[in-house]
């Protein structure tokens, strides 16, 4: 022993170990006595005085299954508690443990009948599959000692090793394993972000291949390699392929590609995969263990830039066991399919057949990310911020998404299932009921007239123009072809989009916001530097102005689309009158080449300004003088008057918009921009709430553009309300706030007879 009380100890050898264990299961024997073989394996190779394994039963309980050095008769009679414990504690963390002195550890739970009283450092891992704890991996020893990092990783790797092959009924007997699996099938509820609205009853599908099908151990090491080389070898072909057909890419573009091919030849990532084949595992098994590793990587980075390059290798690995399953393209859904994932780019989605997906839960992904946009566009519910519940579906689950409430459960009772039924059935009639409302006009019951118009962004999005009744685009997102495809889209490409959409609203409005790319829209083939905080930084008109041959391709597209109807512009994250100024000098450049080839022009350019950033709204008097018409973007507008990134699940939840503060700014900034003598209106997925709804209305704002499953349930609240009095009422509450303001309008409604959207 040191000075210090801690004693080296030899280093484990995961390589060494896995072997072992892999002739373990492969001889005949019953399960406890294979169960003893392998604690007394590990406890060997890891120089351990004791190893256990404990197993959870459907209770919650960790029973002792087996031992190495702990007192035999302990084994099934020691049930540690729920949260019981130091190894409690590693099960319902789900982490590793390790402490010198485990008697010291607060959580340290005496047992007796152990015989563990001589024992000091302890080293726990948590055995998990599809997210469910299924048991623990203990080691400890009689000295105060440090466990290293490798010895943690090795531990870690035989505890993923357990959790593939605990279910199978190889390591426990039948009505053990039974049990087991009874966790991986037991029922989870949760509540995530409400992303896009709807119910959903369907099954789950995964972009992940199902590690159901493979097996853990590989039978010849030098066979598994090689199903790996050829499997890395043609992952990198079909990455340089793709870089082939886009050769005549822009510069920029290539750049980023070369990127996405670094990561397919890195040598460090495949040298990791290659060295769990090595250890005895089959590829497969080798890639979902890297794949793991960067996942928690990819949870705990703070720069968004480094989580998307995280998400291109979560893509890589996909593909790559893919190939090594000889599958090739997106997964073939079932009907009536949940989605279940990680993450999801809107490309991805696309490539999927979306006429069989009912719904989505992903682990990560904002109401504003471009998935969201588009799962809006197809009309299914979604709910993100659900890490835990993707980790524990399996196909086939069945599954309820509540993309009103945000609410997703898995493998719901019978109870559930019929009160969701009825929850859809009466959605559904409700929705039929505005459906009788789509030719009325948006008109208070006061006569005013509120020009409710709708948010799109994929030619997909156009048909809801008439579904809905809304009298046109309010805002059309141009940077989705942008960010969904591989090579930057091309003027001819972009005109004809424009002219289809122009086409499909036919004599209703169209308002083309001008590519708002930066921050967090970025596409896998765009560079720009790394910003610590980058919805502060380079997006938006800044980006449009800098580079101004994109700019122009993108107007250049927009004025030959139009041809000689009328074409309404907007400008994207506005901060001086400067800009706007630069931006108009663009458009004429553009419009004066147009007349110089003889072509037809738009028979007017209508300019309109977007107010995202307080700065912009302090100044929207002389913004709006410079352009013809305002829209507030209430989302960014928001995030930067509270100081809190929508995008993070740590901030964003923590303010409402609905608050005496930010609807006095708002206030303020209609006001000015009013008096410019220009029309303003509202657009963004605030907009979309009732009660925000109503208040926009009550500070005078007469236009509002909001998702399109939106527009029929505000019509009708409209229809039922008196603005005047309502009008009145506001003014007379922000004079003086109480602080409750969601709730006081609330009540208002309920007392004023406004129909309010309910699903109940």
């Amino acid at each position: 022993m040191s000075e210090t009380g801690y004693v080296p100890r030899p280093r484990s050898s995961p390589r060494v170990l896995l072997k072992r264990l892999r002739e373990i299961m492969a001889e005949p024997a019953e399960p406890q006595a294979r169960l003893e073989k392998l604690v007394r394996a590990i406890a060997a190779n890891m120089v351990a005085d004791v190893c256990s394994i404990y197993v959870r039963r459907t209770s919650g309980a960790l029973e002792l299954f087996a031992t190495q050095g702990l007192k035999p008769e302990a084994v099934h009679a020691t049930r540690m508690a729920p949260g019981e414990g130091l190894v409690g504690w590693v099960a319902d963390r789900r982490q590793p443990l390790s402490v010198t002195n485990a008697p010291a550890h607060p959580s340290f739970s005496y047992r007796a009948e152990t015989g563990e009283d001589p024992l000091q450092a302890f080293l726990g891992v948590p055995v998990v599959r599809s997210g469910q704890v299924l048991g623990v991996l203990v080691v400890q020893n009689r000295t105060q000692r440090r466990y290293t990092d490798d010895e943690i990783e090795a531990a870690q790797i035989v505890a993923t090793v357990l959790a593939e092959i605990v279910p199978t009924g190889d390591l426990l007997d039948e009505a053990d394993t039974k049990e087991a699996q009874a966790l991986l099938e037991a029922p989870e509820s949760g509540r995530g972000a409400a992303v896009s609205a709807g119910i959903a009853i369907g099954t789950v599908a995964l972009l992940e291949p199902d590690s159901r099908t493979h097996k853990v151990f590989a039978e010849s090491v030098a066979a598994e390699k090689t199903r790996l080389e050829d499997a890395v070898a043609g992952l990198q072909k079909s990455v340089d392929e793709m870089i082939a057909t886009d050769a005549k890419v822009a510069g920029v573009s290539r750049e980023v590609l070369e990127v996405y091919r670094l990561f397919a030849y890195d040598r460090g990532w495949v040298r990791r995969i290659e060295e769990k084949v090595l250890s005895g595992l089959t590829a497969e098994t080798a890639v979902e263990q890297v794949q793991a590793e960067n996942r928690e990587r990819m949870r705990a980075a703070p720069d968004p830039y480094l989580r998307e390059r995280l998400h291109d290798l979560e893509d890589l690995s996909r593909r790559l066991i893919r190939a090594l399953q000889g599958l090739e393209g997106p997964p073939e859904l079932p009907e009536g399919a949940i989605l279940m994932a990680e993450t999801l780019g809107p490309a991805e989605l696309l490539e999927l057949s979306t006429d069989r997906l009912a719904g989505l839960v992903l682990a990560d992904g904002g109401g504003t990310s471009h998935a969201a946009i588009v799962a809006r566009s197809l009309g299914l519910p979604f709910v993100s911020g659900l890490p835990g519940m993707v980790e524990s579906a399996r196909p086939g689950d069945t599954v309820i998404v509540d993309g009103d409430t945000g609410e997703v459960h898995l493998r719901p009772p019978s109870d559930a299932l019929r009160s969701y039924a009825d929850k859809k059935a009466m959605r559904e009639r409700r929705l039929e009921a505005y459906a009788a409302l789509r030719d009325e006009p948006a008109v208070t019951k006061d006569g005013a007239l509120i020009d409710l118009q709708m948010n799109a962004g994929l030619l997909l999005d156009m048909p809801h123009l008439k579904e809905t009744g809304a009298s046109g685009i309010g805002l059309f997102r141009t940077e989705l072809p942008f960010l969904i495809g591989r090579t930057l889209p091309t003027a001819a490409e972009q005109e004809h989009l424009y002219r289809e959409v122009l086409r499909a609203a036919g004599t209703k409005p169209v308002v083309f916001r001008t590519a708002d790319i930066g921050s967090d829209k970025r596409a896998t083939y765009m560079t720009q530097p790394v910003e610590a905080n980058p919805a502060m930084g380079w997006r938006g008109l800044r980006v449009s102005l800098d580079r101004e041959g994109l700019f122009r391709t993108q107007l250049r597209a927009m004025i030959a689309a139009a041809g000689g109807r009328e074409l309404r512009v907007l400008l994207p994250l506005v901060t001086t009158v400067e800009e706007v100024e630069a931006a108009r000098g663009v458009i004429e450049k553009e419009l004066s080449r147009r007349k110089r080839g003889r072509k037809p022009v738009p028979s007017s350019v209508i300019v309109g300004v977007m107010i995202e950033i307080p700065s912009a709204a302090w100044s929207a008097r002389s913004i709006a003088a410079a352009s013809d018409f305002v829209s507030i973007g209430g989302n960014d507008l928001a995030q930067f008057f509270f100081a809190a990134d929508r995008e993070s699940a740590l901030v964003s939840s923590r303010y409402d918009p609905l608050c005496p503060a930010f609807i006095g700014f708002v206030g303020r900034t209609i006001s000015e921009a009013k008096a410019a003598g220009r029309p303003v209106g509202y657009c963004g997925e605030q907009a979309s709430d009732p009660l925000m709804a109503l208040v926009l209305m009550g500070l005078g704002l007469r236009s509002l553009s909001v998702t399109a499953s939106s527009v029929a349930p505000l019509k009708a609240m409209i229809r039922s309300v008196d603005l005047g009095a309502l009008s009145g009422w506001l003014n007379e509450t922000l004079a003086a706030p109480s602080g409750e303001l969601r709730r006081e309008v609330e009540a208002y409604a309920e007392a004023a007879g406004v129909a309010l959207p309910s699903w109940a």
